[in-house]
């Protein structure tokens, strides 16, 4: 089985990754890292070299698309590329950890430095920022198998909502 973890910054992709790779007994690949790996950058470099990132995200999502019994956190824009969407959905189960602007900006908090796609913005513009980026995504990340609300999450539900696709193979929005 492969279980992708999409949403966005601050959700609780890695988050949640790593603790149910490890439930399971699964490997845990985060595409970020693969990508900062394959170039030797950090994440906010990687985004100002919007070609370069867009390659590199390819080249994740096609190596992960092939692992087996691994879960994978997903960079906030992987799903929202293409046919991104599809080949994960085709791959696996798609699980979007829903965060509204609250929930993000509690998580976030002062420290917008740790976020590479929060650096540069003026304080006082990120919440409209990434309500603007919400909506943005919104499409994209709604045609996830599994939909569920971030901060609500807990273990026995996502073991609960995994065990539920992949028993009724339909989708799961909460």
């Amino acid at each position: 089985m492969l279980i992708y973890f999409i949403g966005y910054l601050a959700a609780g992709k890695a988050k949640w990754g790593k603790k149910l790779a490890e439930e399971l007994g699964y490997g845990f690949v985060d595409t970020r890292e693969m990508m900062m790996k394959a170039s030797g950058l950090d994440f906010h470099t990687l985004l100002q070299n919007k070609e370069l990132f867009i390659k590199l995200e390819q080249e994740a999502l096609n190596a992960v698309s092939k692992m087996k019994n691994t879960i994978v956190a997903t960079s906030e824009l992987m799903p929202c590329r293409g046919n991104n969407m599809e080949i994960m959905n085709n791959t696996g189960i798609t699980f979007y950890l829903r965060a509204g602007l609250g929930c993000i900006m509690m998580r976030v908090g002062k420290d917008t430095n740790k976020y590479p796609m929060l650096r540069g913005i003026d304080p006082d513009f990120i919440p409209d920022f990434i309500k603007m980026e919400l909506e943005n995504r919104k499409p994209f990340y709604e045609k996830a198998k599994i939909e569920y609300l971030a901060r609500e999450l807990k273990m026995d539900k996502l073991l609960s909502l995994i065990n539920s696709y992949d028993n009724y193979n339909n989708s799961i929005k909460h």
